[in-house]
């Protein structure tokens, strides 16, 4: 009886260790990072389409390289430019383009980089309607 016991334990060990699937080296991993936008960034906001016109539907593009902003612009649904502004860096992954009062209800627009935004970036405009 003493011989049979490290057999059936070898054996059970044996069944039980079978349905174990052996670990693959080109599983995929997941890592933590930015997540990977680019440029150019398109929409639209509420602004006005100059100085002293009534309050619309205006439209933006940013344009950059990897994942620092460079410039935006704006412009009327129609095409109509209202200017360009760049964008400086006002601290780390954060960057800030202003003066386009004169041209937009818009005082300037603030570009942060951040995982907590959905799409790797967050975008606010100061001072618009």
């Amino acid at each position: 009886m003493k011989n049979l016991f490290p057999v059936a334990l070898m054996l059970c060990l044996l069944v039980s260790l079978s349905s174990f699937a052996p670990v693959h080296a080109d599983v995929p991993v997941i890592k933590k990072g930015l997540r990977a936008f680019s440029f150019p960034i398109t929409g639209t906001t509420d602004g006005t389409p100059g100085a002293g016109q009534p309050a619309g539907t205006i439209a933006y593009s940013i344009s950059g390289s990897g994942t620092t902003p460079s410039t935006i612009t704006f412009s009327t649904l129609s095409g109509v430019s209202l200017g360009t502004y760049s964008y400086s860096l006002s601290s780390t992954n954060n960057y800030l383009a202003v003066g386009m009062k004169t041209q937009t209800s818009i005082s300037g627009t603030y570009f942060h980089i951040s995982t907590a935004c959905l799409p790797g970036y967050c975008l606010e405009f100061i001072g618009a309607l």
